[in-house]
């Protein structure tokens, strides 16, 4: 390969499929270790290439073992029969490369073994023969592996270690070019390949453009891309091939890379299944809340149901497509979306190697967002060279522990009494009665029990004070009405367990317990609380304050609609103007007398009328 100086790269020259022919000669492959550090491969790119393309296998003068790596005769069925074969296939199951048959034999000739297949003695029957030399085979593997084990201690022998250009631990592999400057690569994405092509990648990227270059005439390769989410779908088949786009002006804020890319067809329709501002598909939110009876859900199960159909519909309108396709992209928001493209009454098999996703995250799915996706995807990127990761030393226990810092524990309790007093506390906050009363039980202690230490419960000395403090109802009903604590005693303020609350439930429950318990259980007015209340009055008074609630806000809406229709009729008044008076529609003769005084109007008024008499006259007379 000749030098090339360092130019600068346009973006439209980067697809992947249609590469300059000094770029695309310029690309070399990037091989890394196991800490993403640079290194030189054993052996050229296209090595595989050439053994799989000789020709004297395509004519079938020779035959090939994958597990051995030799070349064999048409007849080598023996081949697979032999200690050899079987040797390295034992290898190759304990991840090591095959050895040649020299080797293999010097192994066994090490070994004082004269024959492990056991055709040289006909004494033994053949389970016997295939166990011994099962045995021997086994015993040479062990003793050859623990022997590599010894030799390559401390070297990088495993396969996860082992150099690859699948080393980058990210979405793309990374090319080299003498075009570019010392730190730049070319990276492309690992999802455009499929699992037999990336181990090959530079010579597919060579194929890819061969393809379409050499065979204009001929049909092009294209691919299949959907997005679906929020009710948004947008579906295309996209050619491989490149519009001609001549100039560099842009069309609806789209790049020259987008104008090119050329949709075979393409489809976006919307559904509404989701509820605005809210986020999450209703058949999420039936399986997380329950099924809701609005007519809004409703609507947008519906809305589901079809945006599935007509999904499934246009992939089997499409079919003709997708079974020619080289690549199907699918980016689906949830996983129950993915299932419509792999349902049963689709053409899609979710076994086949050609579904992928998108290696990126795009936005909402529309025609242009298939464009740039299909764009980032395609074409080259010029990044900064992948750097290794630096490996921590391995430091010696005694190091961890002297820089562990310090674990925090709790401070020691020697008073029993502030023991029992965190362990009270914790199932009060739980609200766990039953864990609660068998505690005092077990430990006899009082139910008035005072709290410690006390000057951390000034405000609350007891464990009704504290239960009524944090608005635990429940707790404070059962420690009342089961347990029948005290509600007489006060705190360093003076103040009764009811005092410290302001909720109204835990005040209802203080009413309830002295209900239950009755008006000769204490001095109920010394602990303030209200007059008693069963549970069918609680419920009452719940009930009314809850319709009161219910007519004042429905009060409040009525008011603020009829607020919003005043406003928008004086809006809508706003915009009409003043407008004109329409006057009247009035004789010459009426707008002739307006002018007139009293005296003028009555003298034309007889006027009128004789002038009316004269030519009644004159009528008469002519009959």
């Amino acid at each position: 390969m000749t030098d090339l100086k360092p130019r600068v790269i346009k973006n439209n020259d980067l697809y992947v499929f249609q590469l300059p022919e000094d770029i695309l000669n310029s690309l070399q492959l990037m091989v890394f270790d196991s800490s993403v550090a640079e290194v030189e491969p054993d052996k050229p790119s296209n090595f595989v290439e050439t053994k799989r393309e000789s020709p004297k296998e395509e004519q079938g003068v020779l035959g090939r073992c994958g597990t051995c790596e030799i070349e064999s005769k048409p007849d080598g069925k023996e081949h697979y029969k032999t200690d050899f074969h079987r040797f390295n296939l034992k290898r190759k199951l304990n991840d090591f490369e095959p050895i040649s048959l020299s080797e293999f034999e010097k192994l066994v000739e090490n070994d004082d073994v004269e024959s492990l297949s056991g055709s040289d003695s006909n004494s033994d029957s053949e389970d016997d023969i295939y166990d011994e030399d099962k045995d021997k085979l086994s015993s040479i593997l062990e003793d050859q592996l623990a022997n590599m084990t010894v030799s390559n201690e401390g070297e990088n022998s495993n396969e996860d270690q082992r150099a690859s250009h699948l080393n980058t631990r990210s979405p793309q592999i990374f090319f080299k070019s003498q075009l570019l400057q010392k730190d730049e690569v070319l990276a492309a994405y690992k999802a455009l390949f499929s699992r037999s092509s990336i181990e090959v990648a530079l010579e597919t990227i060579q194929k890819w453009n061969h393809s379409i270059s050499e065979k204009p005439n001929e049909e092009v390769p294209y691919s299949a891309l959907f997005m679906v989410g929020g009710g948004h779908f947008a579906g295309a088949i996209v050619s491989h091939k490149r519009l001609n786009i001549k100039g560099s002006m842009t069309k609806n804020n789209e790049t020259l890379q987008e104008r090119s890319v050329q949709f075979l067809e393409h489809k976006t329709f919307h559904r509404y299944t989701t509820r605005r501002k809210q986020g999450g598909s209703q058949s999420a939110m039936d399986n997380s809340k329950g099924k809701a009876n609005s007519a809004g859900s409703s609507l947008r199960r519906y809305n589901e149901i079809a945006l599935r159909m007509d999904i499934q519909q246009l992939l089997n309108q499409w079919q003709p497509y997708l079974k020619k396709c080289q690549n199907i992209f699918i980016r689906a928001k949830s996983t129950s979306d993915r299932k419509i493209f792999i349902d049963s009454n689709t053409c899609l098999d979710k076994n086949d190697q050609r579904i992928r996703s998108f290696p990126f995250t795009t936005k909402r799915p529309t025609g242009h967002e298939l464009k740039k996706a299909w764009c980032q995807l395609t074409y080259l990127h010029v990044n900064n060279k992948p750097k290794a990761e630096v490996k921590k030393e391995v430091v010696t226990e005694k190091s961890n522990e002297a820089k562990a810092p310090p674990q925090m524990s709790a401070p020691e309790v020697s008073d029993p009494n502030e023991i029992h007093t965190r362990e009270l506390i914790s199932l009060l906050k739980k609200s766990r009665a039953p864990a609660l009363i068998s505690y005092l039980r077990k430990n006899n202690l009082d139910v008035n029990f005072a709290l410690k230490p006390a000057d951390e419960y000034l405000q609350t000395p007891t464990m009704l004070h504290y239960a009524s403090q944090q608005g635990l109802r429940n707790m404070v009903l059962i420690l009342l009405s089961n347990l029948k604590c005290d509600p007489t005693m006060k705190n360093g303020a003076g103040k009764t367990s009811w005092d410290l609350t302001k909720k109204t439930d835990v005040k209802q429950a203080f009413q309830m317990a002295r209900y239950n318990l009755g008006e000769q259980f204490t001095n109920w007015a010394s602990s303030g609380v209200g007059e008693p209340l069963s549970r069918e009055d609680v419920e009452s008074i719940n009930d009314q304050e809850k319709k009161r609630l219910d007519s004042e806000q429905a009060h409040l809406i009525e008011q603020e609609l009829s607020a919003a229709k005043e406003k928008q009729r004086l809006d809508k008044e706003a915009r009409r103007g003043p407008g004109k008076i329409l006057m009247p529609q009035i004789s010459s003769l009426q707008r002739n007398t307006n002018s007139l005084n009293d005296d003028q109007r009555m003298r034309l008024m007889r006027e009128q009328r004789a002038r009316a008499a004269e030519a009644r006259m004159k009528l008469n007379a002519n009959r």
